[in-house]
This record gives structure tokens, sequence and C-alpha cells, in this order.
């Protein structure tokens, strides 16, 4: 395997590259992994949309625009126009 940055050879275990000192990325890791909302977060927004489909057209909208979090977004606004629409017919009587 070799850096991406230097183009140094590094070992397969490496966590850093010894020519440049700047982490390694494994194979099929996400560039930040820390950047994606985590299980718990994601199963909070969801609950909070059942109840207030606003809160998650807003988070649904705004996660689009992160690419790590685009399909979690995509999730987040299907459930939220879902229950957006239910509500509306609940309130409509229809």
């Amino acid at each position: 395997m070799f850096c991406r940055f230097c183009g140094k050879p590094i070992k397969d275990k490496a966590v850093v590259c010894a020519g440049c000192g700047r982490p390694v990325e494994g194979p099929g890791s996400s560039s930040d992994p820390s950047q994606r909302w985590s299980f718990a977060t994601l199963a909070i927004l969801m609950a909070v949309t059942v109840f207030l489909p606003p809160i998650g057209l807003v988070f649904g909208f705004l996660g689009l625009r992160n690419p790590h979090r685009k399909t979690q977004a995509a999730v987040l606004l299907t459930v939220s126009v879902f229950m957006t629409l239910l509500m509306a017919a609940i309130i409509l009587g229809l």
C-alpha cells in the first residue's frame, strides 16, 4: 500500500505514514466517519420526526449538503414527508 499524499510505501496496518506523518485510511473506510450521524442521533431524529415532521424536513435538507450523510438524510426526508402527509390527512379528516 502507498501513501495517497506522498506516494511512499506504507505497511498495511500503519495508522500514519512514516514519510509525511499524515493519517492513513484503510481500504473501504470513509474519509471522516465522524461526519455521519451516529445510530443514536438518527434514531432520535426519526422518533422526533414521527411527531414533528418539520424537524425531519430541516435536518434532512441539511444532511443532503454533506456527502457522508446523503443516504441517512434521504431516509429522514422520506419519513418526514410521509408523516407530513399522514398528519395533514388526519387533521383535514380525509
